[in-house]
């Protein structure tokens, strides 16, 4: 066995903290079988597919982001369209 140290938020540290306590299993074998399932995953799923687990953005991009989440704006024909139904897009192209 090989011993590794890792630097962790306190927020990822508390959500483990929580997991293994929920369901009774060492943080040691949790964060292995953790390892394992995203090494897999890592090397079937083509780089350019890869989503990263956090965003950085400028502070102006965030302040913007923010902005928008509170306005309750309705989405906006682009937006409608990347989340439509495939069956509903299709179906409205007919027409």
């Amino acid at each position: 066995m090989t011993q590794i140290s890792a630097n962790i938020s306190p927020e990822t540290r508390d959500r483990l903290e929580r997991y293994v306590r929920a369901r009774g299993l060492k943080k040691g074998f949790v964060i292995e079988q953790a390892l394992l399932h995203h090494l897999q995953a890592v090397s079937e799923i083509p780089d350019d597919m890869l989503i990263p687990p956090r965003l950085v953005v400028e502070q102006k991009t965030g302040d913007r982001l923010l902005e928008r989440l509170a306005s309750n704006e309705p989405p906006n024909q682009a937006m409608q369209a990347l989340f439509a139904d495939p069956g509903d897009v299709q179906a409205s192209e007919g027409s």
